[in-house]
């Protein structure tokens, strides 16, 4: 096989290169919103847990602000679990009670942060918001409505932030071809990270994160290597029956999909309406993934056919038989190196 001239090798080696910056740049993670729940302990008192997720060694500089009738106690001492920054106090609110003013986040309108806000009184009536940057406050005295949105929502961003999920995705585009095989691939895909998706949040399963991220991050690799056999010519039981390998791989991404919700502590009243939700969230990021991906795909091949061949992208062997196109390895190649790198990452902080 003739070689490819140094043109083409230098785009090739500077597209790989790339993927490996782009790897130190992401996080690679779902989203972790932080978790503010008050339970009324006596009347017009309530207990407090301020929870919010450690990012690069730090949790974000948020601090609950509560209605004027409200006074906040937070203990000094600080619980460290890994993966948070806890904090737990009480909340006396006097006469007047919860019931009336605002609940607001200071700091939430300048981060990418969630805030996940849970009341529960004492009668039995309790009342959850996903609060954002674009609304960092709760008004108590609007009537409560279902979460619903809220849930949806946390499941589209959790998708949509989830680098790792994406890849794996996108890894699987590269292995299956036709229509109705991604149609089924895809499908099988959801069933098993519901499966374990519900197993996790129930707490029938629990399993710690740190194993899971990095099995997560090792099955991205897995893909992509399959996705440059294929292109080499070679059979596997992944490229032959990619919904078998991709089943099993499901149900690791659904532990690791879990990590919003069971992090948040729901009462098991609110889990089931919110584990459906929020994996229709889930379903509809992914799906939105996969458009646009094949999208983007499509626009490539075209740009390919129409002459970027004569950039040097394309190389015959001897015989002439064989036509290689590095542009499509150079995707696999790409998410391999990421995967890699993120595999060794996580597999050195489960270590150390």
């Amino acid at each position: 096989m003739r070689r490819p001239n140094n043109k083409t090798l230098g785009i090739f080696c500077l597209l790989l290169f790339q993927g490996f910056l782009i790897a130190q740049g992401c996080l690679a993670h779902e989203v972790r919103p932080s978790y503010l729940a008050l339970e009324e302990s006596s009347t017009n008192n309530f207990t407090v847990i301020w929870k919010r997720p450690i990012k690069d060694g730090a949790a974000p500089d948020l601090t609950p602000q509560f209605p004027e009738q409200c006074q906040l106690a937070l203990q000094p001492l600080v619980e460290l679990t890994g993966a948070a920054k806890i904090q737990r106090g009480t909340l006396s609110c006097g006469e007047q009670g919860l019931n009336r003013g605002q609940i607001r986040i200071d700091g939430l309108a300048i981060t990418l942060m969630d805030v996940f806000v849970r009341i529960q009184w004492l009668n039995g009536d309790s009342r959850q918001s996903l609060l954002k940057r674009s609304d960092t406050g709760l008004s108590l005295d609007e009537e409560a409505t279902p979460p619903i949105a809220d849930y949806i929502g946390l499941g589209f961003e959790h998708i949509l932030s989830g680098y790792d999920h994406l890849l794996f995705l996108l890894a699987l585009l590269l292995i299956v071809s036709s229509k109705m095989g991604l149609l089924k691939t895809v499908t099988v895909f959801t069933l098993a990270h519901s499966i374990t998706l519900a197993l996790a949040t129930l707490g029938v399963v629990n399993v710690p994160s740190a194993p899971v991220e990095a099995c997560i991050a090792l099955s991205i690799t897995l893909i992509a290597a399959e996705a440059i056999y294929k292109r080499r010519g070679f059979q596997s039981l992944a490229i032959s029956k990619p919904w078998l390998v991709v089943f099993l791989f499901g149900l690791l991404h659904g532990l690791g999909f879990a990590g919003a919700l069971t992090e948040m502590g729901l009462p098991q009243g609110d889990i089931p309406l919110a584990l459906v939700l929020f994996n229709v969230g889930i379903e509809l990021g992914q799906l939105l993934f996969v458009f646009v991906a094949l999208l983007l795909a499509a626009l490539v091949k075209r740009l390919i056919a129409k002459g970027f061949s004569r950039w040097g992208f394309f190389w015959n062997d001897v015989s002439g038989n064989v036509s290689y196109n590095v542009s499509t390895y150079v995707p696999a190649y790409g998410i391999g190196i990421i995967g890699v790198f993120w595999s060794l990452e996580r597999a050195a902080g489960i270590i150390v």
